[in-house]
C-alpha cells in the first residue's frame, strides 16, 4: 500500500491507521509472548507431573508389592527384579529367606530408576515449554518424596499382614524410617544433580532468547523510525 502526492486525504489518514495499527499489533505481541498462565502454588507442568507419578505408582503397587499379599497361598503371581529374575514363593511362612527377600532391597531399584526417569522428563517437559525447569523440579521432588513414603508404608502394611497370618493387629508394624530417608537421601542427591544440569540448559535458553529479542526490538524501533518519517513527509504535503 503506497500514497502519492495526489492522494486524497481519506486515503492519508486510512494510510496512517494501518501503519499505526500493525505497530501497535507487533508491539503488543512482543510484550505478551513470555506471558504464561500460572496456577498458584502449582507450574504448568504440575497435572501432568502429577499423573505421571501417580501411574508410576500404581503399577509399582501393582507388579510388585500387591503379589506379595498372595504368598501364603499357591497363587501368589511371579514378581520380577528389575535386574531380572522372578521371586515366587507359596504355601509357606513368611520368615527366613521370604522376608529377607522382601526386606533385602528387591524395591530400591525400581524407585531409583523411577525416580531418575520422571526428573529427568519434568527437566525435558519444563525445556520444551520454555519454562524455568527448578519450580517444576522442586514440584516432582515433593510429589516423588510422597510416593517413597507411600512405598515403605505399604511393605509395612503389606509384612505385617503376612506375619500375622491375615490378622495384622497380631503382628507388630515394622518401623520403616531407615528405608524411608535412605531413598529420600537419593531423591535429593539426583535432585541437586538434575537441577544443576537442567540451570545450565536454561540459562543457555535464555542467552539466545535475549539476543534474539535484542534484534526483535531493533527492528520495532527501525520500523517506528520509518512510521514517524512517513507520518512527518505526510503531514508536510
Amino acid at each position: 500500500m503506497s500514497l502519492s502526492t495526489s492522494s486524497p486525504a481519506w486515503a492519508k489518514v486510512l494510510f496512517i491507521i494501518w501503519i499505526v495499527f500493525t505497530f501497535v499489533v507487533v508491539l503488543l505481541l512482543f510484550s505478551c509472548r513470555k506471558k504464561e498462565i500460572v496456577i498458584p502454588n502449582k507450574t504448568p507442568l504440575y497435572e501432568k507431573t502429577k499423573q505421571i507419578i501417580d501411574d508410576f505408582y500404581a503399577n509399582l503397587d501393582k507388579n510388585q508389592l500387591a503379589p506379595w499379599l498372595s504368598f501364603r497361598t499357591d497363587k501368589m503371581p511371579e514378581v520380577k527384579k528389575y535386574y531380572g529374575g522372578t521371586i515366587r514363593y507359596s504355601g509357606i511362612e513368611f520368615s527366613g529367606s521370604p522376608e529377607l527377600v522382601f526386606w533385602g532391597g528387591f524395591i530400591d531399584p525400581f524407585l531409583e530408576h523411577g525416580i531418575v526417569e520422571i526428573l529427568e522428563q519434568v527437566v525435558n517437559d519444563a525445556l520444551t515449554k520454555q519454562l524455568n525447569p527448578e519450580p517444576c523440579i522442586n514440584e516432582a521432588t515433593g510429589l516423588l518424596d510422597g510416593v517413597i513414603a507411600k512405598t515403605y508404608n505399604r511393605m509395612a502394611e503389606i509384612d505385617q499382614r503376612l506375619r500375622g497370618k491375615g490378622c495384622p493387629e497380631t503382628a507388630k508394624r515394622r518401623d520403616v524410617t531407615d528405608e524411608i530417608e535412605k531413598m529420600r537421601d537419593y531423591l535429593q542427591r539426583h535432585k541437586e544433580s538434575c537441577s544443576k544440569i537442567a540451570t545450565s540448559r536454561y540459562q543457555y535458553f535464555l542467552h539466545v532468547e535475549s539476543r534474539q529479542d535484542r534484534n526483535l526490538l531493533i527492528s520495532l524501533v527501525a520500523l517506528a523510525v520509518s512510521i514517524i518519517s512517513m507520518l512527518i513527509a505526510l503531514f508536510k504535503k
